[in-house]
C-alpha cells in the first residue's frame, strides 16, 4: 500500500503552498515545513505561526498529514487524536537544574492524545528506552504511577497583586476583613486550610497599592482610584503599571528614541521570558547601553546587582523589537536572535498590548507630549515598519513588504496612490492588489485602451 494516494498528494501540495505563503516573504522555517507537509509529515511547536499550526492540526485530524513531530505544546488542551503516540525521551532540560524526568501528569497529557473517543476504539503509547531496567522503571513511574497533586498558585505574588487590585476595583473587597473572608473561599484555603500563609503578603501588597496611588483607604474602607481601576481594566500587573508611570515621569528629562519605550515595556513581567544573553552578545549590548544611557526610562543597575542580568535581557529584547520596526525580515531575525516567526508574532502582540497600556496611562496622567509618539510606535511595532510607511500600511492587503515596494517606487502617501494610473500601479504591485487599493481609495476605474488588456474593470 503506498504511503500517500494520488488524491492525498494533490491536497497536500495545496496545503503545502498555503503554509509556505503565510507570510509575504516565506522564511526558511516556512519552506521547511511546507516541504515536509508535501510528503504527509509535519512538525509542530510554539515557533510556528498560528495559521500554520492550525493547518497542521486540521489536516492531521483529517488524516492527510500522517505523522506530527511535536513539542509539549501540542499535548496541552488540543484535541488532536492520534492512534499512536511515541515519546522519544521523558527527560527535559531545566535551566539551573539540568535534565530531569518530566511529571507524570505531563506524560498522561501526552499519551491522552492516543485512542481518542470518536476516532479510535483504542490507541498505543510508546516510550523509547535504552535498557530493560530503564523500561521497568519508567513503566512503574508513568504507566502505573499516579499523577501529581494540583497545587494552588495563588501565593505567587504577581497573581496576588492583580487579583487584589481587581477585587477592590470591582468592590468585591471593601475592607481588610472582607479581604480575608474572600481568600478563605479560595482553592488555596481549601488546600492548605490556613490563610496566614498569604496574609502577610496581602498586607504588604495592599500597602504597595496604596503607595502607588492605585488604592485609597478612608475610615477603614478600601476603594480603587481612577488610576487603579484603569490598571485593573488593562490586566496589567500593578508593579508593571507602577514602573510604567515611573518611566513616563523620567521621560520628561531623557533623550527619547524608540529604544526608550521598547526597553521600558520589555522590562516587565508580561514580556517574560526575555531573550537570553550569550557571551558573544555582551560586548555589543554593553556598548549600546553606554552609548544610549541617557535614553533609558529607568535607572541602570550596577553590574554587581541581581537586577542587572534582567536589565541586559530587556535591552536585548528591545533591540529585537527595534530591528523589527527597522524592517529586518523574519529570516534575518531568526538568524540574529534565534527567534522563530511564531515566537516573534507572540512578542509583537504582547508589545502591542503593553504599548497600548502605556499610552492609556500617559493619557490618564496627562502626559500629552508622549501620546502621538506612542501611537506611532505602536503602529510600527504592529506592522514592523519605519515611520515613512505609516500612511501606506493603513490600506487593507498592504503589509510591510508591499508598503516598502510602493514607497521605493515614489508612492509615499494615499494622494500619490490616487493619482497613479491603475495599469502603472499594477506593474509595481500586481493586478489584484492594485485594483484592491484603487477600490479602497474610491477611485473611478475606467476601461483602459483596447491594446492594454492586462486589466478589465467596470
Amino acid at each position: 500500500k503506498p504511503w500517500l494516494s494520488k488524491r492525498e498528494k494533490e491536497f497536500l501540495a495545496k496545503i503545502s503552498l498555503e503554509i509556505e505563503n503565510v507570510l509575504e516573504i516565506p522564511t526558511k522555517q516556512c519552506k521547511e515545513l511546507a516541504k515536509c507537509v508535501k510528503h504527509g509529515v509535519a512538525f509542530h511547536h510554539a515557533g510556528l505561526l498560528s495559521k500554520q499550526r492550525k493547518l497542521v492540526e486540521e489536516n492531521f485530524r483529517k488524516g492527510l498529514i500522517k505523522i506530527v513531530v511535536a513539542t509539549p505544546t501540542l499535548a496541552m488542551g488540543v484535541n488532536l487524536p492520534a492512534f499512536r503516540v511515541i515519546l522519544k525521551d521523558v527527560r527535559r532540560y531545566y535551566p539551573g537544574i539540568g535534565r530531569i524526568l518530566i511529571p507524570v501528569l505531563e506524560y498522561k497529557q501526552f499519551v491522552g492524545r492516543a485512542g481518542r473517543p470518536g476516532y479510535d476504539e483504542w490507541g498505543e503509547s510508546i516510550i523509547i528506552c535504552k535498557t530493560e531496567t530503564e523500561a521497568f522503571q519508567l513503566a512503574e513511574k508513568y504507566i502505573f504511577g499516579e499523577p501529581e497533586e494540583i497545587n494552588s498558585k495563588l501565593a505567587y505574588e504577581p497573581m496576588l497583586r492583580m487579583h487584589l487590585l481587581a477585587l477592590i476595583a470591582n468592590s468585591f473587597v471593601t475592607s481588610f476583613k472582607s479581604m480575608k473572608n474572600f481568600f478563605k473561599k479560595t482553592f488555596f484555603y481549601f488546600q492548605y486550610g490556613d490563610i496566614h500563609y498569604i496574609q502577610e503578603k496581602l498586607e504588604e501588597i495592599l500597602e504597595n497599592l496604596k503607595e502607588w496611588k492605585f488604592v485609597v483607604e478612608k475610615d477603614g474602607k478600601l476603594e480603587a482610584t481612577l488610576l487603579g481601576k484603569r490598571v485593573s481594566e488593562l490586566y496589567l500587573d500593578p508593579l508593571t503599571a507602577y514602573n510604567f508611570i515611573q518611566g513616563l515621569e523620567l521621560a520628561k528629562e531623557r533623550e527619547l528614541n524608540e529604544i526608550s519605550f521598547l526597553q521600558l515595556i520589555s522590562n516587565s513581567l508580561e514580556m517574560k521570558p526575555l531573550l537570553n544573553i550569550r557571551l558573544s552578545d555582551l560586548p555589543e549590548i554593553s556598548n549600546f547601553i553606554l552609548e544610549n544611557q541617557s535614553c533609558f526610562l529607568q535607572e541602570i543597575p550596577e553590574e554587581f546587582e541581581l537586577s542587572y542580568d534582567d536589565f541586559l535581557k530587556s535591552v536585548k529584547t528591545a533591540l529585537l523589537l527595534k530591528d523589527w520596526i527597522e524592517e529586518l525580515s523574519e529570516d534575518e531575525i531568526l538568524s540574529k536572535y534565534n527567534v522563530t516567526p511564531g515566537e516573534l508574532r507572540v512578542r509583537i502582540e504582547i508589545a502591542d498590548w503593553l504599548l497600548y497600556a502605556l499610552h492609556e496611562l500617559a493619557l490618564l496622567l496627562k502626559y500629552k507630549q508622549f501620546l502621538s509618539y506612542l501611537r506611532k510606535l505602536r503602529i510600527r511595532v504592529k506592522h514592523g515598519i519605519k515611520p515613512e510607511l505609516i500612511p501606506l500600511i493603513k490600506l487593507k492587503g498592504v503589509g510591510r513588504v508591499r508598503a516598502r515596494k510602493l514607497y521605493s517606487a515614489g508612492l509615499k502617501n494615499l494622494k500619490d496612490l490616487k493619482r497613479i494610473p491603475l495599469e502603472k500601479l499594477a506593474s509595481i504591485i500586481g493586478e489584484k492588489i492594485a485594483l484592491n487599493i484603487k477600490q479602497q481609495l474610491g477611485g473611478n476605474l475606467k476601461r483602459v485602451e483596447e491594446k492594454q488588456k492586462t486589466l478589465t474593470f467596470s
